[in-house]
């Protein structure tokens, strides 16, 4: 059995590597997000996996902030990321550098349609207010530009630990799932 510290690792070794897919998509199809938008973060209905969050959870402990970000989140009852926040006039992760995987690829992907062919997925604030930007990456895309997949993401996260890769939930709860994993490892670790 892998140890939970290899998982980790793991995890933000895919995480990297979908950052840089994304970078490069969105240099090669001149897309980006619209300056100070954060709109994903607000959705209420973002599910994620625990395994995600895993180097979140990881970073919390090491910083000492696991019983605090866990009382947050037994506490809350926005279903917005806890993460999500608004300050000086404008939405921000305070979690960027150890946002899940959905919050990597978010707009900046591939999905498949019904019929089973690869599309891109933008966000809803850049078709409305962008539009051209999202046409000409969709375009892009469509004549077999680079473009990270998301499925194909999380399936190497099933690599990593199927069951975890697996159960979805609301984003707050993936986290507190990820929280509490972390401190049971520690737990148990330091007890033995």
């Amino acid at each position: 059995m892998k140890s939970l510290y290899q998982k980790v690792q793991r995890v933000e070794s895919l995480q990297n590597k979908a950052d840089e897919q994304s970078a490069l998509f969105k240099k090669h199809a001149n897309i980006d997000c619209l300056e100070y938008c954060a709109e994903c973060c607000r959705y209420n209905d973002i599910e994620a996996t625990p395994i995600e969050f895993l180097p979140l959870a990881w970073h919390a402990y090491k910083l000492g902030f696991i019983d605090e970000w866990l009382e947050k989140l037994c506490n809350i009852n926005s279903k917005q990321c806890i993460f999500s926040v608004f300050e000086d006039g404008r939405w921000g992760c305070k979690v960027y550098p150890v946002r899940g995987m959905i919050c990597r690829l978010f707009g900046f992907s591939a999905v498949k349609d019904k019929n089973g062919k690869h599309v891109l997925a933008v966000c809803h604030t850049i078709k409305e207010k962008c539009p051209n930007m999202a046409v000409k990456a969709s375009e892009y895309a469509k004549k077999g530009g680079k473009i990270p997949v998301l499925e194909e993401f999380y399936s190497q996260l099933s690599d990593i630990d199927f069951t975890l890769a697996n159960e979805y939930f609301p984003i707050n709860e993936a986290i507190k799932q990820a929280l509490i994993i972390v401190q049971n490892h520690v737990y148990y670790a330091n007890a033995a």
